[in-house]
């Protein structure tokens, strides 16, 4: 089913991307061609190559270097070429001569900034996807987390559907780590372990994010409240029978889970989310709060995380 969903959309942009790339090279020799030709039937020190600093520039449109070679080396053989096919000469030797070293070197330098802009780009699309995902977890981190759930919240509302979110956070995990000999190891494989464990207990369209050092925030998409609460207290229940072979001793951890409401924005749900989650610690700590507080659903007598389809 997976495939049948995404195959026309990774199929289009195929489509966009070699068409795109055709038509760069489609552009690259036409365009090199008429400059040349232009140069070739032009006396001497009227025209030269610098026309073609248009045609690297245009290697722009691709992140890769080969397109920004192929330019500068089809430049500078044409801008050579032409030099020596020209009919006549209008001007003296040495003018014509530096007009072709000036074509030459302009094309040259042209190339070079292109090639720092591509560099440039790349090292600002790695530094955001830095800031989009935490390292230690691989999970989208806090600045993900506002940008999608505005966009998750604006979706629900146009089609009326629900949402919930839910904010995981570990009990006493100063303490925990105070405890230990070899103190960021130890919190470092506490959290790997339980953002594992919150992955692989969520459905593939449900997002996880880590949002502060020890605490992690899941959108349930497409859930209710309800739903949203018998999965984090399948979760909690889980990790709380691990913790002994898994994980420290004594490591568990508290939720609070807020739904959506029709005057919601992000801040107000988020709110109400953490305001669940203080409510989950001053009851004493592994529970699970909802704001408004629910009675645990009847309906549901399968638990809930074995309902739900696994990541992989």
């Amino acid at each position: 089913m997976p495939a049948l969903i995404f195959s026309k959309p990774v199929q289009f942009r195929t489509f966009q991307n070699e068409h795109a790339l055709a038509f760069y090279w489609l552009f690259l020799c036409s365009t090199s061609l008429s400059i040349f030709l232009f140069d070739l039937y032009t006396p001497l020190g009227v025209a030269a190559g610098t026309p073609y600093v248009l045609v690297i520039f245009c290697s722009l449109w691709f992140k890769g270097n080969q397109s920004t070679y192929i330019a500068v080396i089809l430049s500078i053989f044409l801008t050579i070429t032409g030099f020596f096919l020209s009919h006549g000469q209008v001007a003296p030797m040495d003018v014509v001569l530096t007009n072709r070293v000036l074509a030459l070197s302009t094309i040259l330098i042209t190339a070079f900034m292109v090639l720092k802009l591509k560099q440039a780009n790349h090292e600002i699309s790695s530094l955001k996807t830095e800031s989009y995902i935490d390292a230690l977890t691989q999970c989208k981190t806090d600045r993900a987390f506002v940008s999608e759930l505005i966009t998750e919240i604006k979706r629900c509302k146009r089609y009326k559907h629900s949402l919930s979110i839910a904010i995981f956070d570990v009990d006493h995990f100063s303490k925990l780590i105070h405890t230990s000999k070899s103190n960021k190891p130890q919190s470092e494989r506490l959290i790997k372990n339980l953002s594992s464990e919150i992955s692989s207990s969520i459905r593939n369209s449900d997002q996880l994010y880590r949002i502060s050092h020890d605490r992690f925030a899941v959108i349930f998409v497409e859930t209710d409240i309800h739903e949203a609460k018998e999965v984090s207290n399948a979760l909690r229940e889980k990790i709380f029978k691990l913790n002994h072979s898994n994980f420290q001793p004594g490591f568990t951890v508290s939720a609070g889970i807020a739904s959506l409401e029709p005057d919601d924005n992000r801040r107000k749900i988020y709110k109400r989310a953490e305001k669940a989650l203080m409510q989950a610690k001053a009851n004493g700590r592994n529970q699970v709060s909802t704001l408004p507080e629910i009675k645990r659903n009847d309906k549901m007598l399968v638990p809930a995380i074995l309902l739900r389809s696994r990541s992989n």
